[in-house]
């Protein structure tokens, strides 16, 4: 199972629940900068892809939190240097997985599939990335348009007239 064919899987093999392990998609662009991690290396047959000197050989939580702190150590060392520069506000980690989650659901990600992503056991945490404006309420009802839809007795009806708006009008 790949991203039509174009990028690779990551495999969560560990979190606070059972729906924690799952297997996402990667997208082409991140597929493409490991692969080329990858290349750049040397193409090793085995080790880690970011190795670092923790006691497991690999990035875990707390050297992930130190990385990114001293990220920003020397952005702001360079800014000093060069004060034109973009400014970089000091922000968690954990805010990326936040704007990933609610750019998904404001993009159409329906809250199950959204769940299953972010590896939660119920949508009832889920709901927390999502927040539907207006204009992504409307979007979800233009989807429907004027599709036809089929009642309990099979009666065939117009979605908009069953909601009480005109027919679209074609131009």
């Amino acid at each position: 199972m790949t991203l039509n064919g174009t990028g690779g899987l990551i495999r969560v093999i560990a979190g606070k629940s059972k729906a924690a392990r799952r297997l996402l998609p990667m997208i082409p662009a991140v597929f493409d900068a490991l692969r080329n991690r990858h290349k750049d290396q040397g193409c090793p047959g085995e080790g880690w892809v970011f190795p670092t000197a923790s006691r497991s050989g690999h990035i875990e939580e707390s050297s992930a939190k130190q990385w990114h702190a001293k990220a920003f150590t020397n952005l702001e060392a360079e800014r000093k240097e060069d004060p034109n520069l973009t400014e970089i506000k000091r922000f968690e980690p954990y805010c990326l997985r936040h704007t990933a989650l609610t750019r998904l659901a404001e993009a159409g990600c329906d809250a199950f599939t959204l769940a299953k992503i972010a590896g939660h056991s119920s949508i009832t945490i889920t709901q927390r990335y999502c927040h539907p404006q207006a204009d992504a309420i409307e979007r979800a009802f233009l989807k429907i348009g004027n599709s036809k839809l089929v009642t309990k007795r099979g009666h065939q009806a117009q979605a908009l007239a069953l909601v009480g708006l005109p027919p679209k009008k074609k131009i």
